[in-house]
Parts: structure tokens; sequence; C-alpha cells
């Protein structure tokens, strides 16, 4: 097969493709100047820390990128980020997002863990204020993940700090197993009960 022979094969097939796939093209796709973008660089994208975070902690990752606010330097060219430190990102948000509590705590240790991420204030939640915004926490989209996996990798600045609330309460009664099997029994108890006065009343109410 010479070269012509080559060439009208492919337009052939090509046409073939373009009717089995109406709308479709290979036109290289246009984006609009005011749309919305995230930009990881090379960097980052080939990086161990980047390449072996969880499903979960790597969609928060992307959500905390969409967070920032680029500005670029007139004297350097260069583009800078000018909320780090003060990004927001609340549990009600998470969730809005698809994510449990218990997702997103884990998917923040893991960032923090990994060089992607700290906290610069570790908020209490709690009631809002008159400014619509309670005691929250902010973050900083953070660059140790050049080091990760290196003796050079250093810890976060400000970790999470964790719920210690398993050794207070009925939390700490429930990890004893003979507390916790009287505990279990008395509760099964009094549903038995309940269910007993329910069924009476409505053998009384028949009657």
């Amino acid at each position: 097969m010479n070269i012509d022979e080559k060439i009208k094969r492919q337009i052939k097939g090509a046409k073939k493709w373009r009717e089995a796939n109406p709308g479709l093209s290979w036109v290289s796709q246009t984006y609009s100047t005011d749309e919305e973008k995230i930009y990881i660089t090379k960097e980052l994208l080939a990086s161990k820390a980047y390449r072996s975070l969880s499903r979960v902690g790597l969609l928060v990752y992307h959500d905390f990128l969409s967070k920032r606010f680029m500005i670029k330097d007139r004297r350097n060219k260069q583009w800078q980020l000018s909320n780090n430190g003060d990004i927001i990102y609340p549990y009600s948000e998470a969730k809005e997002n698809g994510f449990t509590p218990k997702q997103f705590r884990n998917a923040i240790d893991e960032l923090q863990s990994k060089g992607l991420l700290d906290i610069t204030h570790l908020g209490k939640g709690g009631k809002k204020s008159e400014n619509g915004s309670g005691d929250v926490t902010t973050y900083w989209i953070d660059d140790r993940w050049q080091d990760y996996g290196t003796e050079n990798f250093k810890p976060p600045r400000n970790p999470r700090k964790k719920d210690s609330r398993q050794d207070r309460g009925f939390a700490l009664l429930m990890r004893d197993p003979k507390k916790a099997k009287n505990i279990i029994e008395k509760r099964k108890k009094t549903v038995r009960e309940k269910a007993s006065k329910k069924t009476n009343l409505k053998c009384l109410k028949g009657h």
C-alpha cells in the first residue's frame, strides 16, 4: 500500500467515525476566560504525596485548591496565593459535597500527614456570631509534600487534635466487657417491656 492509498484509507475511516459519532469531533475544546480552573503543577502531579492520596483525600484536596484566590504580581509576573491561611472548609459544606464527618476528618489528617495541607487556626465551632460565622478552622495549602517520603520531611505545624472522648463517660463504660454486657441487657429488657405494653394496650382496645 502506497502513501496515497494510506491517506485515502485514513480519510475513509475518519468519515465512518464521524457518521457513527454525530456531534463529536477531534477539534480542540475552547474555554471562556471567566471559567474557574484549578491549576496543578507537573511536579505536584508526579509527586509521591499526591499520587498516594486516597479517593476521598484527593477529592477534598481538589476542593481546597478550588478555594484559592490567585493574584498576579506585576513585578515578577508570578501568581501568588492571596488567601492562604484563611481558607475555610466547614463540615457543613463537606456534607453538602457528599462526605461524612468521618471521611472529612480522615481526609484532613491524610492531607496534613502528606504535607499538602496544614491548619492555621483550629476552630471550636459553636454558636454563630453576628457576622454569620462561628469559631471556624482555617487552613493553609502547604508545600511540605515536596519532601514527603524523605528524611527531610517535616510534620504539620498544627495537626488536628484527635477526639479523646473515647476515654470518658459512656464510651469508657462500654470499653469494659462486663459493664457493656449489663448495659446492653438492660436496654433489651426495656425494649421488650415497651413492646409488651403496646401489645397489651392493643388487646384492651380490641375488647
